[in-house]
Protein backbone atom coordinates (compact mmCIF):
# COMPACT_ATOMS: atom_id res chain seq x y z
CA UNK A 1 0.00 0.00 0.00
CA UNK A 2 1.08 3.74 -0.74
CA UNK A 3 0.19 6.52 1.87
CA UNK A 4 0.42 10.02 0.66
CA UNK A 5 0.72 12.92 2.50
CA UNK A 6 -1.35 15.35 0.56
CA UNK A 7 0.33 19.13 0.17
CA UNK A 8 -1.70 21.78 2.15
CA UNK A 9 -1.87 24.24 -0.64
CA UNK A 10 -4.38 23.73 -3.64
CA UNK A 11 -3.00 23.03 -6.45
CA UNK A 12 -2.83 25.58 -8.72
CA UNK A 13 -4.10 25.01 -12.68
CA UNK A 14 -1.29 25.44 -15.16
CA UNK A 15 1.69 24.42 -12.61
CA UNK A 16 3.35 21.68 -11.34
CA UNK A 17 2.17 19.81 -8.69
CA UNK A 18 4.20 20.01 -5.57
CA UNK A 19 5.98 17.11 -4.25
CA UNK A 20 4.69 14.73 -1.48
CA UNK A 21 5.48 12.68 1.16
CA UNK A 22 5.16 9.25 0.93
CA UNK A 23 5.25 5.79 2.47
CA UNK A 24 5.38 2.05 1.31
CA UNK A 25 4.33 -0.44 3.21
CA UNK A 26 4.22 -4.25 2.94
CA UNK A 27 1.94 -6.61 3.99
CA UNK A 28 2.20 -6.47 7.59
CA UNK A 29 2.19 -3.33 7.85
CA UNK A 30 6.37 -2.28 7.75
CA UNK A 31 7.25 0.81 5.94
CA UNK A 32 9.24 -0.53 3.13
CA UNK A 33 10.49 2.94 1.75
CA UNK A 34 9.41 6.44 1.90
CA UNK A 35 10.31 9.60 -0.05
CA UNK A 36 9.42 13.09 -1.22
CA UNK A 37 7.69 13.08 -4.77
CA UNK A 38 5.40 13.94 -7.40
CA UNK A 39 2.44 11.88 -7.32
CA UNK A 40 2.84 11.51 -11.19
CA UNK A 41 6.45 9.89 -10.57
CA UNK A 42 4.83 8.11 -7.67
CA UNK A 43 2.02 6.84 -10.21
CA UNK A 44 4.55 5.58 -12.68
CA UNK A 45 6.71 3.75 -9.68
CA UNK A 46 4.27 2.35 -8.32
CA UNK A 47 1.64 1.54 -10.92
CA UNK A 48 0.07 -1.97 -9.03
CA UNK A 49 0.45 -0.30 -5.78
CA UNK A 50 -3.20 0.78 -3.46
CA UNK A 51 -3.51 4.62 -2.77
CA UNK A 52 -4.77 5.69 0.56
CA UNK A 53 -4.43 9.59 0.81
CA UNK A 54 -3.76 11.76 4.03
CA UNK A 55 -5.39 15.03 4.45
CA UNK A 56 -2.94 17.50 6.13
CA UNK A 57 -3.94 18.92 9.17
CA UNK A 58 -3.70 22.77 8.18
CA UNK A 59 -6.63 21.83 6.12
CA UNK A 60 -8.60 19.91 8.49
CA UNK A 61 -9.81 20.20 11.73
CA UNK A 62 -11.35 17.45 13.99
CA UNK A 63 -14.46 17.95 16.57
CA UNK A 64 -16.33 16.02 19.08
CA UNK A 65 -20.05 16.76 19.22
CA UNK A 66 -22.76 15.72 20.87
CA UNK A 67 -25.25 14.89 19.25
CA UNK A 68 -28.68 13.14 20.75
CA UNK A 69 -29.62 10.08 18.49
CA UNK A 70 -27.69 6.76 17.12
CA UNK A 71 -28.62 6.26 13.51
CA UNK A 72 -25.92 7.19 11.04
CA UNK A 73 -28.05 8.48 8.93
CA UNK A 74 -29.77 10.58 11.39
CA UNK A 75 -26.30 11.45 12.94
CA UNK A 76 -25.47 13.01 8.80
CA UNK A 77 -28.81 14.96 8.80
CA UNK A 78 -27.46 16.24 12.76
CA UNK A 79 -23.94 17.46 12.35
CA UNK A 80 -24.30 20.88 10.62
CA UNK A 81 -26.16 22.04 13.15
CA UNK A 82 -24.30 20.50 16.31
CA UNK A 83 -21.12 22.12 14.45
CA UNK A 84 -22.99 25.32 13.58
CA UNK A 85 -21.90 27.37 16.51
CA UNK A 86 -17.75 26.16 16.37
CA UNK A 87 -17.13 26.86 12.89
CA UNK A 88 -16.64 30.26 11.35
CA UNK A 89 -17.34 29.72 7.47
CA UNK A 90 -20.27 29.56 5.60
CA UNK A 91 -21.55 25.50 6.00
CA UNK A 92 -21.87 25.61 1.56
CA UNK A 93 -18.50 25.95 2.01
CA UNK A 94 -17.45 23.56 4.01
CA UNK A 95 -17.25 19.19 3.40
CA UNK A 96 -18.20 17.41 6.62
CA UNK A 97 -18.30 14.14 7.96
CA UNK A 98 -19.32 12.08 10.64
CA UNK A 99 -17.40 9.54 12.29
CA UNK A 100 -17.62 7.21 15.38
CA UNK A 101 -18.66 7.35 18.77
CA UNK A 102 -16.14 8.12 21.36
CA UNK A 103 -15.60 6.69 24.64
CA UNK A 104 -17.48 9.70 26.38
CA UNK A 105 -20.71 9.92 24.10
CA UNK A 106 -19.93 12.76 21.57
CA UNK A 107 -19.43 11.96 17.66
CA UNK A 108 -16.24 12.72 15.98
CA UNK A 109 -16.50 15.09 12.67
CA UNK A 110 -14.30 16.30 10.09
CA UNK A 111 -14.17 19.63 8.62
CA UNK A 112 -12.27 20.28 5.52
CA UNK A 113 -13.25 23.22 2.80
CA UNK A 114 -14.70 22.02 -0.11
CA UNK A 115 -12.17 24.10 -2.27
CA UNK A 116 -9.24 21.74 -0.84
CA UNK A 117 -11.48 18.34 -1.72
CA UNK A 118 -11.72 19.85 -5.41
CA UNK A 119 -8.12 19.80 -5.65
CA UNK A 120 -6.98 17.02 -4.04
CA UNK A 121 -9.91 14.93 -6.50
CA UNK A 122 -8.06 16.72 -9.01
CA UNK A 123 -4.61 16.16 -8.33
CA UNK A 124 -5.19 12.22 -8.06
CA UNK A 125 -7.45 12.05 -11.16
CA UNK A 126 -4.84 14.21 -13.16
CA UNK A 127 -2.76 10.59 -12.74
CA UNK A 128 -5.25 8.33 -13.59
CA UNK A 129 -4.78 7.18 -10.12
CA UNK A 130 -8.11 5.93 -7.41
CA UNK A 131 -7.63 6.10 -3.94
CA UNK A 132 -9.63 4.17 -1.52
CA UNK A 133 -9.79 6.53 1.20
CA UNK A 134 -8.58 9.84 2.31
CA UNK A 135 -8.12 10.70 5.52
CA UNK A 136 -7.25 13.30 8.31
CA UNK A 137 -3.91 12.95 9.31
CA UNK A 138 -4.26 13.90 12.79
CA UNK A 139 -7.15 11.24 13.11
CA UNK A 140 -4.52 8.61 13.21
CA UNK A 141 -3.17 9.67 16.39
CA UNK A 142 -6.50 9.68 18.34
CA UNK A 143 -5.04 5.80 19.30
CA UNK A 144 -2.59 7.18 20.82
CA UNK A 145 -4.38 9.38 23.33
CA UNK A 146 -3.57 8.84 27.47
CA UNK A 147 -6.53 7.54 29.27
CA UNK A 148 -6.35 11.22 31.28
CA UNK A 149 -4.63 14.64 30.89
CA UNK A 150 -2.38 15.23 27.88
CA UNK A 151 0.11 14.49 26.22
CA UNK A 152 2.21 16.60 24.80
CA UNK A 153 5.23 15.60 21.94
CA UNK A 154 7.10 17.16 18.80
CA UNK A 155 5.23 16.25 15.63
CA UNK A 156 6.83 13.27 14.12
CA UNK A 157 5.69 14.18 10.54
CA UNK A 158 8.33 14.86 8.24
CA UNK A 159 7.97 19.26 6.96
CA UNK A 160 6.67 19.30 10.35
CA UNK A 161 9.49 19.88 12.91
CA UNK A 162 8.15 23.27 14.06
CA UNK A 163 4.86 22.05 15.72
CA UNK A 164 3.65 19.86 18.21
CA UNK A 165 0.99 17.12 18.25
CA UNK A 166 -1.23 16.75 21.55
CA UNK A 167 -3.47 13.91 22.75
CA UNK A 168 -5.95 14.15 25.13
CA UNK A 169 -8.58 11.56 26.54
CA UNK A 170 -11.83 14.44 26.25
CA UNK A 171 -10.62 16.02 22.52
CA UNK A 172 -9.24 15.09 18.69
CA UNK A 173 -5.47 15.06 18.59
CA UNK A 174 -4.34 18.94 17.11
CA UNK A 175 -1.04 20.20 15.75
CA UNK A 176 0.16 23.54 17.31
CA UNK A 177 3.31 25.40 16.18
CA UNK A 178 6.01 25.43 19.11
CA UNK A 179 5.75 29.30 20.12
CA UNK A 180 2.35 29.31 21.01
CA UNK A 181 2.41 25.92 22.38
CA UNK A 182 3.07 27.04 26.54
CA UNK A 183 -0.02 30.01 25.88
CA UNK A 184 -2.38 27.22 24.51
CA UNK A 185 -1.42 24.75 27.41
CA UNK A 186 -2.46 27.62 30.03
CA UNK A 187 -5.46 28.02 28.38
CA UNK A 188 -6.16 24.37 28.09
CA UNK A 189 -5.45 23.22 31.23
CA UNK A 190 -7.49 26.17 33.07
CA UNK A 191 -10.67 24.69 31.52
CA UNK A 192 -9.83 20.82 32.47
CA UNK A 193 -11.17 19.81 36.25
CA UNK A 194 -8.38 18.51 38.78
CA UNK A 195 -8.35 15.08 37.87
CA UNK A 196 -7.55 15.85 34.45
CA UNK A 197 -4.62 18.25 34.97
CA UNK A 198 -1.73 16.01 34.25
CA UNK A 199 0.95 16.34 30.80
CA UNK A 200 2.62 13.59 29.48
CA UNK A 201 5.99 15.57 27.93
CA UNK A 202 7.74 13.91 25.40
CA UNK A 203 10.88 15.71 24.19
CA UNK A 204 9.65 19.01 26.26
CA UNK A 205 10.89 20.55 29.09
CA UNK A 206 8.34 22.34 31.77
CA UNK A 207 10.44 25.27 32.22
CA UNK A 208 10.41 26.16 28.16
CA UNK A 209 6.59 25.98 28.36
CA UNK A 210 6.14 27.98 31.57
CA UNK A 211 4.46 24.69 33.28
CA UNK A 212 4.19 23.95 36.38
CA UNK A 213 6.71 20.83 36.98
CA UNK A 214 4.21 19.30 39.74
CA UNK A 215 1.59 19.07 36.84
CA UNK A 216 4.35 17.18 34.34
CA UNK A 217 5.62 13.67 33.73
CA UNK A 218 8.30 13.97 31.48
CA UNK A 219 9.69 11.71 28.90
CA UNK A 220 13.36 12.50 27.20
CA UNK A 221 12.25 10.83 24.14
CA UNK A 222 9.17 10.77 21.97
CA UNK A 223 7.53 7.97 21.00
CA UNK A 224 7.57 6.43 17.37
CA UNK A 225 4.22 7.98 16.86
CA UNK A 226 4.74 8.45 12.99
CA UNK A 227 4.66 4.59 12.85
CA UNK A 228 1.61 4.10 14.99
CA UNK A 229 0.27 6.35 12.79
CA UNK A 230 1.02 4.81 9.36
CA UNK A 231 -0.10 1.45 11.37
CA UNK A 232 -3.69 2.96 11.80
CA UNK A 233 -3.74 4.42 8.03
CA UNK A 234 -3.73 0.71 6.50
CA UNK A 235 -6.79 -0.11 8.79
CA UNK A 236 -9.84 -1.74 6.81
CA UNK A 237 -11.95 -0.20 8.78
CA UNK A 238 -12.46 3.79 7.63
CA UNK A 239 -14.14 5.14 9.38
CA UNK A 240 -13.56 9.11 8.76
CA UNK A 241 -12.75 8.59 5.06
CA UNK A 242 -13.72 12.02 3.78
CA UNK A 243 -14.71 10.43 0.29
CA UNK A 244 -18.49 10.65 1.02
CA UNK A 245 -21.51 12.69 -0.14
CA UNK A 246 -20.33 14.01 -3.78
CA UNK A 247 -17.10 12.49 -3.33
CA UNK A 248 -17.86 9.15 -3.00
CA UNK A 249 -16.92 8.71 -7.06
CA UNK A 250 -14.49 10.72 -7.41
CA UNK A 251 -11.37 8.95 -5.97
CA UNK A 252 -13.08 6.36 -4.07
CA UNK A 253 -12.92 2.68 -4.76
CA UNK A 254 -15.20 1.69 -7.60
CA UNK A 255 -18.77 0.43 -6.98
CA UNK A 256 -18.13 -2.67 -8.59
CA UNK A 257 -15.37 -3.09 -6.10
CA UNK A 258 -18.36 -3.64 -3.55
CA UNK A 259 -19.93 -6.11 -5.36
CA UNK A 260 -17.41 -8.59 -6.27
CA UNK A 261 -18.41 -11.29 -3.60
CA UNK A 262 -21.26 -11.17 -5.61
CA UNK A 263 -19.80 -11.48 -8.89
CA UNK A 264 -17.83 -13.90 -7.92
CA UNK A 265 -20.85 -15.94 -7.19
CA UNK A 266 -21.99 -15.58 -10.14
CA UNK A 267 -19.39 -15.94 -11.81
CA UNK A 268 -18.79 -19.09 -10.17
CA UNK A 269 -22.91 -20.24 -10.60
CA UNK A 270 -22.12 -19.53 -14.43
CA UNK A 271 -19.01 -21.56 -15.02
CA UNK A 272 -21.12 -24.34 -13.41
CA UNK A 273 -24.14 -23.90 -15.61
CA UNK A 274 -22.17 -23.44 -18.84
CA UNK A 275 -20.07 -27.13 -17.51
CA UNK A 276 -23.54 -28.62 -17.31
CA UNK A 277 -24.38 -27.56 -20.47
CA UNK A 278 -21.37 -29.00 -22.13
CA UNK A 279 -21.44 -32.09 -20.63
CA UNK A 280 -25.10 -32.35 -21.57
CA UNK A 281 -24.45 -31.53 -25.43
CA UNK A 282 -21.32 -33.93 -25.29
CA UNK A 283 -23.73 -36.95 -24.11
CA UNK A 284 -26.40 -35.36 -26.48
CA UNK A 285 -24.02 -35.49 -29.57
CA UNK A 286 -22.66 -38.61 -28.39
CA UNK A 287 -26.14 -40.36 -28.04
CA UNK A 288 -27.26 -38.97 -31.39
CA UNK A 289 -23.70 -40.27 -33.39
CA UNK A 290 -24.93 -43.69 -31.61
CA UNK A 291 -28.45 -43.55 -32.77
CA UNK A 292 -27.05 -42.70 -36.50
CA UNK A 293 -24.61 -45.22 -36.43
CA UNK A 294 -27.54 -47.99 -35.34
CA UNK A 295 -30.17 -46.34 -38.18
CA UNK A 296 -27.22 -46.75 -40.69
CA UNK A 297 -26.68 -50.12 -39.50
CA UNK A 298 -30.04 -51.37 -39.72
CA UNK A 299 -30.24 -49.81 -43.10
CA UNK A 300 -27.48 -51.97 -44.50
CA UNK A 301 -28.77 -55.17 -42.80
CA UNK A 302 -32.87 -54.64 -44.09
CA UNK A 303 -32.21 -52.98 -47.96
CA UNK A 304 -28.82 -54.73 -48.48
CA UNK A 305 -28.70 -53.52 -52.35
CA UNK A 306 -29.83 -49.98 -51.52
CA UNK A 307 -27.38 -46.58 -51.85
CA UNK A 308 -27.65 -44.97 -48.15
CA UNK A 309 -28.55 -41.71 -48.80
CA UNK A 310 -30.87 -40.60 -46.33
CA UNK A 311 -31.66 -43.77 -44.01
CA UNK A 312 -34.64 -42.49 -42.09
CA UNK A 313 -36.53 -40.46 -45.06
CA UNK A 314 -35.56 -43.83 -47.48
CA UNK A 315 -37.35 -46.43 -44.21
CA UNK A 316 -39.93 -44.18 -44.77
CA UNK A 317 -40.90 -44.45 -48.14
CA UNK A 318 -39.62 -48.27 -48.30
CA UNK A 319 -42.75 -48.30 -45.25
CA UNK A 320 -45.56 -46.19 -47.62
CA UNK A 321 -44.57 -48.44 -50.43
CA UNK A 322 -43.32 -45.57 -52.25
CA UNK A 323 -39.70 -46.23 -52.25
CA UNK A 324 -37.31 -46.40 -55.45
CA UNK A 325 -36.11 -49.39 -53.19
CA UNK A 326 -39.31 -51.36 -53.02
CA UNK A 327 -39.27 -52.68 -56.47
CA UNK A 328 -35.60 -53.67 -55.94
CA UNK A 329 -35.81 -55.81 -52.91
CA UNK A 330 -39.26 -56.47 -52.35
CA UNK A 331 -39.58 -55.98 -48.70
CA UNK A 332 -40.78 -52.90 -48.49
CA UNK A 333 -44.00 -53.87 -50.49
CA UNK A 334 -44.17 -57.24 -48.34
CA UNK A 335 -43.82 -55.29 -45.38
CA UNK A 336 -47.12 -53.29 -46.25
CA UNK A 337 -48.87 -56.00 -47.61
CA UNK A 338 -48.41 -58.09 -44.53
CA UNK A 339 -49.12 -55.10 -41.73
CA UNK A 340 -52.17 -54.33 -44.17
CA UNK A 341 -53.57 -57.11 -43.35
CA UNK A 342 -53.39 -57.13 -39.73
CA UNK A 343 -54.43 -53.70 -39.27
CA UNK A 344 -57.50 -54.11 -40.99
CA UNK A 345 -58.03 -57.36 -38.44
CA UNK A 346 -58.92 -54.63 -35.75
CA UNK A 347 -58.11 -56.76 -32.47
CA UNK A 348 -55.07 -58.08 -34.05
CA UNK A 349 -52.23 -57.00 -32.13
CA UNK A 350 -48.37 -57.20 -33.01
CA UNK A 351 -46.26 -58.30 -30.11
CA UNK A 352 -42.88 -59.13 -31.81
CA UNK A 353 -41.71 -58.71 -35.69
CA UNK A 354 -38.66 -59.59 -37.53
CA UNK A 355 -38.61 -58.62 -41.09
CA UNK A 356 -36.01 -59.87 -43.98
CA UNK A 357 -35.64 -59.02 -47.68
CA UNK A 358 -37.68 -62.65 -48.17
CA UNK A 359 -40.21 -62.97 -45.30
CA UNK A 360 -41.54 -61.70 -42.20
CA UNK A 361 -42.00 -63.49 -38.88
CA UNK A 362 -44.63 -61.90 -36.61
CA UNK A 363 -46.16 -63.06 -33.05
CA UNK A 364 -49.41 -61.76 -32.53
CA UNK A 365 -51.86 -61.28 -30.03
CA UNK A 366 -55.97 -62.40 -31.16
CA UNK A 367 -59.05 -62.20 -29.26
CA UNK A 368 -59.80 -65.94 -30.18
CA UNK A 369 -59.00 -68.58 -32.74
CA UNK A 370 -61.83 -67.39 -34.99
CA UNK A 371 -60.13 -64.10 -35.11
CA UNK A 372 -57.13 -65.72 -35.95
CA UNK A 373 -58.35 -68.31 -38.61
CA UNK A 374 -60.13 -64.53 -40.77
CA UNK A 375 -56.51 -63.07 -40.28
CA UNK A 376 -55.21 -66.47 -42.01
CA UNK A 377 -57.63 -66.38 -44.46
CA UNK A 378 -56.65 -62.55 -45.28
CA UNK A 379 -53.51 -63.35 -46.33
CA UNK A 380 -54.23 -66.16 -48.28
CA UNK A 381 -56.73 -64.52 -49.93
CA UNK A 382 -53.44 -62.43 -51.64
CA UNK A 383 -52.11 -65.11 -54.03
CA UNK A 384 -48.64 -62.94 -53.77
CA UNK A 385 -48.14 -64.66 -50.30
CA UNK A 386 -47.33 -67.79 -48.50
CA UNK A 387 -48.61 -68.07 -45.05
CA UNK A 388 -47.32 -70.53 -42.44
CA UNK A 389 -48.16 -70.81 -39.12
CA UNK A 390 -45.75 -71.80 -36.59
CA UNK A 391 -47.63 -72.13 -33.81
CA UNK A 392 -50.50 -71.15 -31.49
CA UNK A 393 -51.38 -70.76 -27.85
CA UNK A 394 -54.81 -69.81 -26.25
CA UNK A 395 -54.44 -68.16 -22.79
CA UNK A 396 -56.55 -66.50 -20.54
CA UNK A 397 -56.60 -63.18 -22.38
CA UNK A 398 -56.86 -64.54 -26.13
CA UNK A 399 -54.68 -66.27 -28.37
CA UNK A 400 -51.04 -66.15 -29.24
CA UNK A 401 -50.30 -66.91 -32.58
CA UNK A 402 -47.05 -66.61 -34.52
CA UNK A 403 -47.04 -66.66 -38.20
CA UNK A 404 -44.57 -66.68 -41.28
CA UNK A 405 -45.17 -64.93 -44.44
CA UNK A 406 -43.61 -65.24 -47.55
CA UNK A 407 -43.52 -63.84 -51.00
CA UNK A 408 -44.67 -66.54 -53.28
CA UNK A 409 -41.17 -67.44 -55.41
CA UNK A 410 -38.87 -66.40 -52.75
Amino acid sequence: MLIVLLPETPVIEGLESPPVYWWRTGREGAVLESGQDELTALRARFPAERLRLLAPANTTNLYRVSIPVRRASAVRAALPFALEDQLGQELEELHLVAGPRRADGRFVAAVTEHRYMEDWVQLAQSTGWRADALLPQLALHQPQSPEQGLRIQPSPWPGQSDMALVTSADQEPVLLEQGLLGFWLQQRLGQLDEPQRQLELLGYQPVELGLDESLCRVEAAPADGLTEALATAQQTARPLNLLTGPYTSGMATPPWRKLRPALVAAGVLLAVLVSQQVVQSVALNSERERLRTQIDQLFDETLPKSRRVEPVTQFRQVLDGGGAQTAQNGMGSLLHDVLAAVGGQGEAKIQQFRATPGEVELELQLPSFAELEKLRGKLAADTSLSENLQGADSQSDGVTARLRVQRNGS
